[in-house]
């Protein structure tokens, strides 16, 4: 739309940007409800803005949990202890540790070096539990020789718990665990596992026989856990940055536009288990006034270390992102007599997800005037932005105008500007400023008369109250968008 007006007599407020909504139709609105559940479910994660740089920056919030049975590789079998005892066992254990790791965090995006990607991790964002259980069979053997006679007996020794004695350890960390990552030891003192009476169990195969048999159990153990890598992809493959590895790390995606980017992150690292488990067995009978035992003893059986990918579930992070058009890269004023001034409108349109900030930078303003460079455009909005060409003197002028914005990939678009100004009319001829009502002196360029097709009826048809109404409705925001 162009618009000649006189340089003199018009108020530059006339020509201030005018915000335009754009409403769905009801049946798109509609739809597009019905679709909004589908939309929510789609991420888990809503990235807002950041506190710090609202404008450049969208931070959302990550956790992740993991909890896992694993049995270590340990599979204790300690053969018939003593050897060439009267009283024998032997003994058969395994370890299992119950773990679970959590991690809470967040995923942060940042440009206009789009985008780069951090994941700082919460202080005292990581938890790490371990609860080991242990599992025991046991069997006997009996040799002894009284007054001649020799009695034998092996069997298995019953009434031995399974996985009933358990070690438990907890601690808090800053998450995310890098490397040395976060070490739980837990130890306990010996405790009784197990008591039996011999007589009940062999008093059938040998009568007359009493005794115990009884088994304590004492365990050191060692868990530590650390993250390698968080993991981030783009469209199900990895960013191009690549993996964070480590504690301040950063990462980036290749973005080509688009009002926002989902991104999948989750964390990789490992549990590592190691420790001693001690056996501590007691074994005693009594026959024919005689008595044997065997000595009590602690059994260290150290286990070997063990080490288990800790693998979480991805996490999807929505990050909303300004996405700024323009609907002209270049505006040709044409001729414009000297003293007077034509105005073109430029449609910007946030097509995107966050609010746009920009800033227009006029290299020319003595023949070029922007008359709001600086605007805010909310979401899914559009407005039209005023660009006024006066020129002060006769002979072509040109200007690239700069429009710097937050969009992370077009931060800097250009308007080319160009228009010929030619030289005022005599003001004896039949060019001599028309008078109009409210006493703006407006006329065409071409001399056109008032409310012709030249233009000049566009600018006195701007009465009072709709210059009100038009800056009444100036930058208003459009109404907040439902986050699902």
């Amino acid at each position: 739309m162009r618009s000649p007006l006189s340089g003199d007599t018009v108020p530059a407020a006339t020509l201030l940007a005018r915000p335009r909504r754009r409403r769905a139709l009801p049946c798109l609105a509609a739809a597009l409800s019905l679709l909004a559940p589908a939309a929510a479910s789609a991420y888990d994660a809503l990235a807002a803005p950041c506190a710090e740089d609202p404008l450049q920056c969208a931070r959302g919030p990550i956790a992740f949990q993991r909890k896992d049975g694993i049995p270590l590789e340990l599979d204790f079998d300690t053969g018939w202890v003593p050897p060439s005892s009267p009283l024998q066992v032997h003994l058969m254990a395994a370890v299992f540790a119950n773990t679970e790791v959590s991690l809470s965090g967040a995923l942060e995006a940042s440009w206009p070096d789009a985008l780069a990607l951090a994941a700082p991790g919460d202080p005292e964002g990581g938890e790490f539990t371990c609860n080991y259980g242990l599992g025991v069979t046991a069997e006997g053997r009996v040799s002894l020789s009284v007054l001649g006679q020799s009695f034998e007996w092996t069997g298995d020794i019953p009434y031995i718990p399974q996985f009933d004695f358990q070690v438990h350890a907890q601690d808090r960390f800053e998450a995310w665990g890098w490397a040395p990552g976060v070490t739980l030891a837990g130890s306990t003192d010996p405790q009784r596992l197990a008591s039996v009476s011999v007589g009940d169990l062999i008093g059938g195969s040998i009568p007359g026989i009493e005794g115990g048999f009884e088994l304590d159990v004492a365990m050191d153990v060692t868990a530590r856990y650390a993250t390698r890598r968080v993991a981030i992809e783009a469209a199900g493959a990895p960013v191009s940055g690549g993996d964070i590895t480590a504690e301040q790390g950063e990462s980036s995606t290749t973005y080509l536009g688009g009002p926002s980017v989902d991104l999948d992150v989750h964390p990789e690292g490992s549990v590592q288990y190691e420790g001693t488990l001690h056996l501590i067995p007691a074994f005693y009978v009594s026959l024919l006034g005689r008595e044997w035992s065997i000595p009590v003893a602690d059994i260290p059986l150290a286990f070997p270390r063990t080490e288990r990918d800790w693998v979480f579930e991805s996490e999807r992070v929505h990050v909303p992102l300004p996405d700024l058009a323009l609907d002209k890269q270049e505006i040709d004023f044409g001729a414009v007599e000297v003293g007077q001034a034509n105005v073109e409108l430029v449609e910007l349109t946030n097509a995107g997800e966050a609010l746009v900030d920009l800033a227009v930078e006029n290299p020319a303003p003595e023949s070029f005037e922007v008359v709001e460079p600086a605007l805010e455009i909310d979401p899914e909005t559009s407005i039209d932005a005023a660009i006024r060409f006066a020129p002060t003197a006769s002979g072509e002028f040109a200007a690239t105008l700069l429009v710097r914005s937050n969009d992370p990939s077009d931060p800097v678009q250009r308007i080319a500007v160009r228009g010929i100004g030619i030289g005022a009319p005599d003001p004896g001829g039949d060019g001599e400023p028309a008078d109009q009502d409210g006493g703006c002196a407006c006329r065409a360029a071409g001399g056109a008369p008032p409310g012709s097709a030249g233009g000049v009826g566009w600018a006195a048809g701007l009465s009072a109250a709709a210059l009100g109404a038009a800056l009444g409705r100036r930058r208003r925001r459009a109404a907040p968008r439902d986050p699902r």
